[in-house]
């Protein structure tokens, strides 16, 4: 990209940079935690996020403000290296800064004891920062990687955090799991049940996942993106559902804003909402990855309110179900775009450290909801939270009960495994 392109992306940012802000609060078992990031979009015609490849253990959000869809898919299909792409500007509505003060959500010392959570694609950003937070309230630690080595990385970053704040809890372990092999999905339980005996799981946080530039398929006849964000999370919650706390449990799953922002459509009729016909890329597979990126998105609502209405319906007042964004996080996920760190002219590196500075939030603050859904008592069950803490309201496709339903059908379908929600 010319050099032109790179001063546009700072002038852009300066603008970032003296915007103001608006006051986020959420609960907090210490009192009120008040975040105030400033929130900057380029919009209609607007800045589009995006990346080469991505295959994480732990794909930390990045996503953009809805564009114009035939805009979007002619840059994203033409290019062979989607990063950063500029299409006009047109008006300033909305975007994360870390710019802004901020605060870190922390559960009490001490408020966790005895609960045991198990948080996936935990090796890196988003779920080792939740499995930190959590571990220091004295929760029992689950941690799933890819690879046991993965693993090990995570639970000594993990013990290394406790000891630099002087916290004793030695209650951190590691199991491997990839979503994208039903085998190891299926084997999990079991492994689980070696590791931790008759201990039940009071949170399960489905926080890993993965958006795939190329149609690909797993070894289990998949769409990878498809089974990594969705149709793994869907198995691995039904084998684990016996196992939860009947005293009080919680499933978190981690979505995004990207549900609505990567307009997901239903090309038979033009419609917003979820496809049932292409969940394995059938009929459209564009946008180098990401609108598959943002049906998967959708389908983690659409799953949450089921699994709600399912367990209501069957009287368990057990179980909380809910899902959230976490917001645009500046993780190692940015590598190989033109905004990721280590750019090899001062130019873009001054672009790279001005959306590292100034667009993006921490992998900290990105924890900050999931942390807050898997700590605070008055969460309310079967809702998307946003990046603030703060319960946000849906788009009619996204809480299309009937599409849920269907969703829940094709996933046991295609997993081979019937939920039964008892």
């Amino acid at each position: 990209m010319s050099n032109l392109f790179y001063l546009f992306v700072i002038a852009v940012l300066c603008i970032i940079c003296i915007s103001g802000g608006s006051a986020f609060v959420a609960p907090s078992s210490r009192g009120v935690l008040q975040l105030s990031p400033t929130h900057i979009i380029l919009s209609q015609q607007n800045i589009v996020l995006s990346s080469s490849n991505y295959d994480n253990d732990n794909f930390d959000d990045c996503v953009s403000a809805p564009a114009s869809a035939g805009g979007r898919r002619r840059f994203l299909e033409s290019s062979t290296k989607a990063a950063v792409a500029i299409i006009g500007v047109n008006k300033v509505i909305g975007a994360e800064s870390a710019n802004a003060a901020t605060k870190i959500y922390e559960p009490s010392p001490g408020s966790l004891s005895g609960q045991v959570h198990v948080i996936t694609g935990a090796s890196t950003g988003l779920g080792l920062e939740s499995a930190k937070r959590l571990a220091a309230a004295d929760a029992t630690i689950v941690m799933t990687t890819r690879t046991a080595a993965k693993g090990e990385v995570a639970k000594n970053a993990v013990l290394s955090s406790l000891r630099e704040r002087s916290i004793d809890n030695k209650e951190i372990y590691v199991l491997p799991l990839d979503l994208n092999d039903f085998s190891s999905v299926k084997s999990f339980p079991d492994r689980y049940e070696k590791m931790m005996g008759s201990r039940k799981i009071d949170v399960l946080m489905n926080n890993a996942g993965a958006v795939n530039k190329d149609l690909l398929m797993t070894n289990d006849g998949v769409e990878r993106t498809f089974q990594s964000n969705h149709l793994g999370p869907f198995l691995l919650t039904s084998l684990l559902f016996p196992y939860l706390n009947r005293n009080g449990s919680r499933v978190i799953n981690v979505a995004s804003i990207a549900h609505e922002s990567m307009r997901p459509t239903i090309h038979e009729t033009g419609q917003l909402g979820l496809d049932i016909d292409n969940l394995n890329g059938e009929i459209s597979y564009t946008m180098e990855g990401w609108e598959a990126y943002g049906q998967t998105k959708l389908e983690n609502i659409l799953f949450t309110q089921e699994l709600q209405r399912r367990a209501d319906a069957a009287g368990l007042t057990w179980l909380t179900s809910v899902s959230l964004h976490p917001g645009v996080v500046g993780t190692d996920f940015w590598r190989g775009t033109p905004i990721g760190k280590g750019q090899n002219s001062s130019l873009k590196q001054l672009a790279s450290n001005l959306f590292y500075n100034n667009v993006f939030i921490t992998t900290e603050e990105g924890s900050n909801t999931q942390v807050m859904l898997a700590s605070e008592k008055n969460i309310v069950k079967g809702k998307y939270y946003d990046e603030h803490g703060r319960i946000k309201k849906l788009s009619p496709f996204a809480t299309d009960a009937e599409k849920a339903k269907d969703l829940w059908d094709v996933s046991e379908a295609l997993s081979g495994c019937v939920f039964k929600v008892q």
